[in-house]
């Protein structure tokens, strides 16, 4: 029979479906098996099953002596926390918005480019011949990060509002809307090599089984921040979820389809 070892060198590899199989094992015979529960939490954590993973995290925070704070469950505690500081509740519904990292640094760069424009320009007037100087310095250090920002404000969702009539997703210059009628099911699309950031959550219509909405929820590229909190809401407005590997929401589609062509 196969142990623990086995299991993490699995998960070290990125092999979270052999290694699920190996956890389930094990925690069949020995329920209370606390690394076990734990690796277990991870893997649903990194397959989207957001609240399984949580729950397993809770029964392992009660199990953990007083004098041994169970780090995992206090870490997802505070990501929760902090991740509602990027959604907003209003009378139409929670707002989620876009993080980009890249976008905020374009941002500091533009504003420190401007604060070393304004420092070095006076020395060009100084010289002859340094209205090219003055220009090059002007493009590069203003002009080049702004175009850059504005550019990706136009790429990509914004921001999204979940409301009780449905879904609105806000792009650079258009918005698309679906209502909860309008939507059926949702499949979570997840990776079991784990060394590949991957997950999304793809929102399939309830008249032509068609995917209307596909949101990037992986770890390091979700369209918001607030991403576990983000599928909670939208998954309490939709009732038939799956959870299938990479590769199989395509199986999903063609399933879809020749259940409609049926009908």
């Amino acid at each position: 029979m196969k142990h623990l070892k086995d299991a993490r060198n699995l998960l070290e590899q990125g092999d979270s479906g052999a290694a699920m199989e190996i956890i389930e094992n094990l925690l069949a015979l020995s329920p209370r098996n606390m690394e076990a529960l734990r690796m277990k939490s991870f893997i649903l954590d990194s397959w989207g099953r957001f609240d399984e993973s949580l729950a397993i995290l809770h029964s392992l925070g009660k199990m953990a002596s007083e004098d041994e704070p169970f780090e995992d469950l206090d870490r997802r505690m505070e990501e929760e926390r902090e991740s509602l500081i990027y959604s907003r509740l209003t009378p139409e519904g929670r707002w989620y918005f876009q993080f980009s990292p890249l976008q905020m640094l374009v941002s500091l760069f533009g504003l420190m480019g401007c604060f070393l424009f304004l420092i070095t320009s006076p020395t060009y007037f100084d010289s002859p011949g340094s209205s090219l100087g003055l220009a090059l310095s002007f493009v590069t250090l203003v002009l080049l990060p702004w175009i850059v920002l504005l550019s990706l404000n136009f790429k990509g969702v914004k921001k999204i509002l979940v409301g009780l009539a449905g879904i609105h997703v806000f792009y650079g210059v258009k918005k698309i809307s679906y209502t909860w009628e309008q939507m059926g099911s949702v499949v979570i699309e997840y990776d079991t090599n784990l060394n590949t950031d991957y997950l999304r959550m793809i929102v399939y219509s309830k008249s032509t089984r068609e995917a209307l909405l596909n949101f990037d929820i992986s770890r390091g590229n979700s369209v918001i921040r607030a991403r576990r909190h983000f599928v909670r809401l939208v998954l309490s407005y939709i009732d038939t979820v799956s959870y299938v590997p990479r590769g199989k929401a395509t199986d999903f589609d063609r399933s879809n389809n020749k259940t409609n062509t049926a009908a």
